[in-house]
């Protein structure tokens, strides 16, 4: 258990009562997801779907033995059932039930696990192309994936094949979606790294405001435990760098604003006992900070409108 008087939430002064509104439930944690109950009856239709699937797998089967040399095209066709199928499901009202079946079944037929966050395009070509390689069956589920975003209908996905020159040369080509579509999955990445970074340098000065406004001080009379590894120096093959290299700032090697420390409760007394405090670089920290920020379950302008609303109110200019 990590105690840290700086990382407790103490009580707010008279000097800071502007602040208080904001601090309310500040430190909520999330909630957690609500774990749904398994539910062994299959809702009516799944049975049906799953029959469909077996059919279209029985298909596949029957394919291989009539078209001996086992032709583009009638290979086409039949992916085109496939896809045909795979968005039957998806507008289904039963789909989470139809995938979780057939994700339960491909389990038993081929002792192996295939994970719920598969797409539905995926999952049906898992259970029909049993025998097919991983990589020939993702190219099957990819090329379903994109004529669903370039909202090819399930009566013209051979045709789209046949356009493009086969499954192979539609996963290799780039349409102009994706290209969109890489472009804004950089930008949410980019978005999510700057709110992280944000929250953990808001949390970092709430911790710090909040320090100016708490009464409970700790006498810790003991040397602190220091986390921080000491900056190696150069070798031979970099002596030739300049001087400012050397003096550069890295975070690895920095000790951290805060002291942190172990404390065990004593069920006796209800105090705790310190067994020690102690200090780490500004990386581990920024990582514990973050694991703070991520769990808090106040939004980033909720935490934001805090910390400016505590430095105001306790006079103190965080940064």
């Amino acid at each position: 258990m990590t105690t840290n008087p700086v990382l407790a939430v103490p009580s707010i002064n008279a000097a800071s009562s502007v602040a208080a509104n904001y601090l309310t439930n500040l430190f909520r944690p999330k909630p957690a997801n609500a774990v749904k109950a398994a539910n062994d009856a299959m809702p009516m239709g799944v049975t049906t779907a799953v029959q469909t699937a077996d059919t279209l797998l029985a298909s596949y089967a029957q394919l291989k033995v009539d078209v001996l040399d086992r032709s583009d095209r009638a290979l086409w066709v039949l992916l085109q059932d496939v896809y045909a199928f795979a968005d039957a499901v998806e507008k289904s009202l039963t789909k989470r039930e139809t995938r979780n079946e057939l994700i339960r079944q491909i389990g038993i037929r081929d002792s192996a696990r295939m994970s719920t966050a598969a797409t539905t395009a995926a999952i049906v070509v898992r259970y029909v192309f049993a025998d097919q390689s991983r990589q020939t069956r993702s190219n099957y589920s990819i090329a379903m994936e994109k004529a669903t975003a370039l909202g090819v209908t399930t009566d013209s996905f051979a045709g789209f094949l046949e356009q493009y020159g086969g499954v192979t040369k539609v996963v290799e080509h780039v349409f102009d979606h994706q290209a969109d579509d890489q472009a804004n999955a950089e930008a949410t990445a980019r978005a999510i790294r700057e709110d992280k970074h944000n929250r953990v340098g808001l949390v970092g000065r709430l911790c710090t405001a909040l320090a100016h406004t708490s009464t409970v001080e700790l006498a810790y009379p003991d040397p602190l435990h220091v986390w921080v590894p000491q900056k190696p120096n150069q070798d031979s093959k970099s002596k030739g760098k300049t001087a400012a290299n050397d003096n550069k700032s890295d975070p690895k090697y920095e000790p951290g604003k805060f002291v942190v420390f172990l404390s065990v409760r004593d069920a006796s007394s209800g105090k705790y006992r310190v067994v020690q405090g102690n200090v780490f670089d500004r990386v581990f920290e920024d990582q514990m900070l973050a694991t703070i920020a991520q769990r808090m379950g106040a939004p980033t302008d909720e935490l934001a409108q805090a910390v400016v609303g505590l430095e105001q109110a306790v006079g103190f200019a965080g940064n």
